[in-house]
């Protein structure tokens, strides 16, 4: 495996880092693999470590390449999203380099980093990111989305730190419906899988639900999962080193059910 590091915006304060396996001859999906792009959470205020390549090496055993984007934060929208965006078109410009499929690329994110990650699900085809990166709407679309207790409604249960960070104190409740991702689901969203705890005391569940729902509404093919119990910010679900609380076995099923769902939508 190689690892590389990129810079996706000028003052390379944003950063991806890419996992990259060898092929493997006379096995002919490892030529070009299936990938996930992994946004970390973090309120849009830093870069959760846990949320990166921890996750990153759970689908690189289960056959894809990572890439773990560390995006600007403490920036107001849509700086974070340019980013995104940005990685999108690079590492598709970049398959073959990469070893990917361009056609197999999935965004992955966690709390407000699967709010960013559901941002480029929902607003691929925006005429201000294909006109500000200048390319077609389909370099950006990713070929499916997995949610991990995202922030998505600034109506609905918000998160309010998340929403402050991307609109300032100013905000309004207009500023708010329009980056709350279920009024920005269409048809031509990619397939989602979310999944989230019932009991998240930091990210309401009541934000899964709603989007969800928008899913459904709009025929976007959809799969969620609430489990019972866990604390916010879970995500591989092992023990983190003086802290039991995240060592959750059940909810680690989270990660064959995505790696599944993925498998289903971008013909893995």
């Amino acid at each position: 495996m190689k690892v590389k590091t990129f810079s996706i915006n000028s003052d390379k304060s944003a950063v991806v880092k890419a996992y990259l396996p060898d092929s493997i001859p006379g096995i002919e999906f490892t030529v070009k693999r299936p990938s996930v792009v992994i946004f970390p959470g973090g309120g849009y205020e830093h870069i959760s470590p846990r949320e990166g390549e921890p996750v990153a090496l759970q689908y690189l055993a289960a056959g894809y390449t990572a890439f773990v984007v560390s995006y600007s934060v403490n920036e107001m929208f849509p700086a974070p999203l340019l980013d995104a965006a940005y990685t999108f078109l690079k590492i598709r410009k970049r398959a073959d380099e990469f070893g990917i499929d361009p056609e197999k690329i999935a965004v992955l994110g966690f709390s407000a980093g699967g709010h960013l990650a559901g941002c480029l699900a929902t607003m691929w085809n925006d005429n201000f990111l294909t006109k500000s990166l200048e390319c077609t709407p389909e370099d950006l679309r990713p070929n499916a989305a997995v949610l991990c207790y995202p922030v998505i409604s600034g109506v609905t249960a918000p998160h309010e730190g998340s929403f402050k960070t991307l609109l300032g104190e100013e905000m309004n409740r207009s500023d708010l419906s329009r980056l709350s991702l279920e009024n920005r689901v269409t048809p031509k969203t990619p397939p989602v899988f979310i999944w989230c705890t019932a009991n998240d005391e930091s990210v309401s569940a009541h934000n899964s639900l709603v989007m969800a729902k928008a899913c459904i509404s709009n025929k976007v093919p959809v799969e969620f999962h609430m489990f019972d119990e866990g604390p916010h910010g879970i995500s591989t679900c092992d023990k983190v080193v003086g802290d039991e609380n995240y060592q959750r076995p059940s909810v680690r099923r989270w990660i064959p059910l995505s790696i599944e769902f993925l498998g289903k939508y971008m013909d893995v």
